[in-house]
């Protein structure tokens, strides 16, 4: 669940140290690194050329590596330039020996960690899109749309540094989180002043019920004049993401507007009569939108005690 307070990092000036080690991560010899030298490989170059001493895992179709450093943020509170070259390192060397290995891999994590503060900072991407990215079939911009930025705060581990555990990236909550990242980035970025922002935007895959369904959930500061338009630019989104991606791995998407009370809820062929014009979004409005919860218990979702009258 996404919180505003949770937002310590400077996620958007990762870019340029992303960006670098995006497109330098050349494809090299094939099976370069064999499939049970991947931690180790990953390992011992970021020891010998950046002098860099990072724990790596294999989990599933993910491969990662973690870096502890004293601290992540300077006195300003933000990330200073050399952490962020060396994730941008650290990346580099994750994604080069993915390329070249023949483990199955599908996505990429690197995870900064903060000692003194339990700080974490993490990078997500997906093998597929470093191949797009260096084959120019998709630009910077989108590169760096389809990178998952994340932050927050971390439990030691048990055993201590080297005892690191890595997650499994799923391609469904891939694909959720970076639609939520999108929508925030999106309304942030059209916002004319701080009291037209969006305050809160959350996401979740749900598999309940033998369905599979994303949902999809935004509490605005202000109404917009078209009570309409925040479900359309999300549905956009989403619309944007599932058809780049060509996902067809769930049954229907489920967005709510908590502050216009509206809920617009589709199945996966109407995203495909979407995307073959068979069907606009004057239609989708007409025939899809209904009522949704009082903002109250939106609030209650998000977390938030509500002031007891």
């Amino acid at each position: 669940m996404f919180r505003r307070s949770d937002r310590a990092f400077s996620t958007f000036a990762l870019v340029f140290a992303l960006a670098a080690a995006v497109f330098t991560a050349g494809c090299g010899p094939k099976y370069t690194y064999p499939a049970d030298s991947v931690p180790s490989s990953i390992e011992s170059i970021c020891k010998k050329e950046y002098k860099l001493d990072v724990t790596a895992r294999v989990v599933g179709l993910t491969v990662g590596a973690v870096l502890y450093l004293d601290e992540l943020l300077d006195a300003k509170g933000q990330v200073p330039k050399e952490v962020h070259e060396q994730m941008g390192k650290v990346m580099q060397v994750v994604t080069r020996v993915s390329l070249s290995t023949d483990l199955r891999v599908e996505f990429c994590t690197v995870i900064l960690r903060d000692r003194k503060n339990l700080n974490e900072l993490t990078i997500t991407r997906s093998l597929d899109d470093t191949k797009r990215a260096n084959a120019d079939a998709i630009g910077i911009e989108e590169s760096i749309n389809r990178t998952l930025f994340s932050q927050g705060k971390y439990a030691p581990e048990p055993g201590g540094e080297k005892d690191f555990t890595l997650k499994e990236v799923r391609k469904e909550i891939f694909l959720t989180e970076q639609i939520v990242q999108r929508v925030r980035f999106s309304f942030s970025k059209d916002a004319k002043d701080e009291a037209s922002a969006f305050a809160l935007v959350d996401g979740a895959f749900d598999e309940a019920d033998g369905r599979r369904v994303f949902r999809f959930s935004v509490i605005g500061l202000k109404s917009s004049e078209d009570p309409h338009s925040t479900v359309l630019n999300v549905f956009k989104v989403v619309n944007d993401v599932l058809g780049g991606y060509r996902f067809e791995g769930f049954d229907a998407v489920e967005i709510q507007d908590y502050l216009n009370r509206l809920k617009l809820v589709l199945n996966k062929q109407t995203f495909a009569d979407y995307q073959t014009k068979m069907i606009d979004e004057g239609q989708i409005i007409e025939r899809f939108l209904s009522e949704s919860q009082s903002i109250q218990e939106a609030f209650k979702l998000f977390g938030f005690a509500l002031p007891q009258e």
